[in-house]
């Protein structure tokens, strides 16, 4: 009961930071996005982002964000693909997993959020780093494709289910796809859901996004190799293996750190 206590609080703690971030309120009670809408939103997010979302540091956001690019398993002079890189914290770690060598592509709907990682990967001195920006419906993945991660990046895609579909087949057999984000908690009250509801609203989420599942589509379209969740079941961590041409996929996981 304590942590629960302590991560509503710090949750809550976050919101009232990420006050002066919100200008999107339009519509009370939350709705789905369209694409001109979610680029105008992150646009206005873009300079204080990684502020904002340092809250969830206090909620092990970076412990998770590394968990899932390890998922991956890239090697030196792979090919990696972050999906919604946003700001860029990813790029960092997926950059050195494949080395000097290698190549890792950012994806993003958002100018800003793009002129944000444009800085941290000049910060960083990320000479392998490759930055576009494309909606991620559309995005054309690079052949000879190693590694997909989408960070809480596919939970307010409405296609999510087709962007899954068309990374797993951009993989080469045995590459691997991690996939994270929010999710209704089983068992939550009902008090708690519309609280985390709120403190997420500066980011778009709404209650209308309830029934997007990604996690439900790396299970469809690859082998599933391990999930987890974190944050009292609020967050999830999916990772998925792209099948050999010669098998449809099997679902089997295995354990990881």
């Amino acid at each position: 009961m304590k942590r629960t206590t302590t991560l509503l609080l710090a949750a809550a703690g976050g919101a009232l930071l990420w006050r002066r971030a919100r200008r999107s309120a339009d519509d009370p009670d939350g709705g789905v996005l369209d694409a001109d809408e979610a680029r105008a939103l992150y646009d206005r997010l873009a300079p204080v982002y990684d502020g904002v979302a340092g809250a969830y540091a206090l909620l092990g956001a970076r412990r998770l964000h590394n968990r899932a690019v390890g998922a991956l398993r890239l090697r030196p002079g792979d090919t990696a693909v972050s999906l919604g890189c946003g700001t860029g914290p990813n790029l960092g770690p997926l950059a050195r997993a494949v080395g000097p060598t290698g190549r890792v592509v950012g994806v993003d709907l958002s100018a800003g959020m793009l002129a944000q990682a444009r800085d941290r990967v000049r910060r960083l001195g990320l000479d392998n780093v490759e930055l576009v920006r494309a909606d991620v419906r559309e995005f054309a993945f690079p052949e000879g494709l190693d590694g997909v991660l989408a960070v809480f990046a596919l939970e307010m895609v409405p296609d999510y289910d087709a962007v899954v579909a068309r990374a797993v087949a951009a993989l080469r057999p045995g590459g691997r796809i991690a996939v994270s984000g929010l999710r209704r908690p089983d068992g939550w009250p009902e008090w708690a859901v519309r609280l985390g509801e709120l403190v997420n609203r500066p980011f778009g989420v709404s209650r209308a996004y309830e029934s997007f599942r990604p996690w439900e589509a790396v299970r469809r379209h690859a082998r599933e190799v391990a999930y987890r969740e974190a944050v009292l079941g609020a967050v999830y961590l999916s990772v998925g293996e792209a099948p050999s041409p010669d098998g449809p996929p099997r679902q089997h996981r295995e354990p990881y750190a």
